[in-house]
């Protein structure tokens, strides 16, 4: 593992000692749990992923929609509980760069918090916490984490991606079929507001600017992330034509049209631009636009972007 400060893996049951322990502190720090109602049902429909009107969605059998459904709900809880990982982590990592007694106190808080966060969503269950399936979102957050210096950690991980967050996580508490889901990620948006807000604060109190070290760094994630936005709907699509024999380059275009993924990516797009609008400044801002990373891909740079993206699917046939 690339990033073993970040994502541990578990202690063994016979450490009951250590693990009773940690659930009485747990308990002792208001734990909550919020356990599904079922399993094996899927948590957000077909509006949240935007494939109810697409006639190649159709096209699949009832089991295999309801089956897709299923994993890629499992994926999204996946993602929030490697996050969550790498949460306590940066809180741990901020705390040790505290440049005051009050910051080192309000991480402490933060690291609190994330453990909260983390035992909520892996109290729903039902998805793999292996080390082997870590999203490749967790992972790029993770490398920021463990190698980036404070300036982008301000910047990427509490000014645009809790920002970002706290947008998805609000949207998954509205869609969640299941009363408990949506629970959970209500209470956590209720940090992550606070998250969200120190790092804006602590960023525009950050007098001299950035230097050119700085701003390189910076781009250099930033690129990666955008990149990650503007592809589109992977996890869908290779969801989707996993289920069909030797699928072509453009049955993947038609899809993309049925399921607006350009105008739904384009939105995403938008936002990612108001979240560092407002801290990064005016000529790191601009070097952003310049090169293009808040510009949409169009239907065909998608399209294109996608099919040699995800592997083993289309290519083999690129040009059909």
């Amino acid at each position: 593992m690339k990033f073993p400060h970040l994502f541990l893996s578990n202690l063994p049951k016979e450490q009951k000692e250590f693990l009773n322990l940690l659930e009485l502190t747990a308990k002792v720090h208001g734990e909550t749990k919020n356990p599904m109602g079922k399993e094996n049902v899927p948590i957000w429909d077909e509006d949240f992923f935007h494939v109810k009107k697409s006639e190649t969605w159709k096209s699949l059998s009832a089991e295999a929609r309801n089956s897709i459904l299923v994993s890629l709900s499992q994926k999204i809880l996946q993602e929030a509980y490697f996050i969550e990982c790498a949460g306590m982590a940066y809180a741990g990592k901020m705390n040790l760069a505290a440049k005051n007694k009050e910051e080192r106190e309000f991480y402490c808080f933060v690291g609190e918090e994330e453990a909260k966060h983390l035992r909520m969503v892996e109290s729903l269950a039902n998805f793999s916490t292996s080390l082997e399936s870590i999203p490749s979102f967790s992972l790029l957050i993770g490398e920021i984490i463990q190698e980036a210096q404070r300036t982008s950690h301000l910047l990427l991980i509490q000014i645009l991606l809790e920002g970002w967050g706290l947008n998805y996580y609000k949207t998954l508490a509205k869609t969640a079929k299941d009363e408990n889901v949506a629970k959970t990620f209500k209470n956590i948006v209720k940090d992550e507001i606070r998250h969200h807000s120190a790092g804006v604060i602590l960023f525009t109190n950050h007098k001299n600017g950035m230097s050119d070290k700085e701003v390189d760094e910076f781009m250099g994630y930033f690129e990666r992330i955008s990149f990650m936005v503007k592809v589109g709907p992977y996890s869908i699509c290779e969801e989707v034509f996993r289920q069909f024999e030797n699928p072509s380059v453009e049955q993947l275009k038609q899809f993309l049209i049925e399921t607006n993924a350009v105008v739904v990516t384009s939105g995403k797009m938008e936002l990612l631009g108001q979240l560092i609008a407002k801290s990064l400044p005016d000529e790191v801002l601009e070097r952003v636009k310049a090169k293009g990373y808040l510009t949409p891909m169009s239907l065909e740079e998608m399209t294109s972007a996608l099919s040699q993206s995800i592997p083993g699917i289309f290519e083999l046939a690129p040009n059909r």
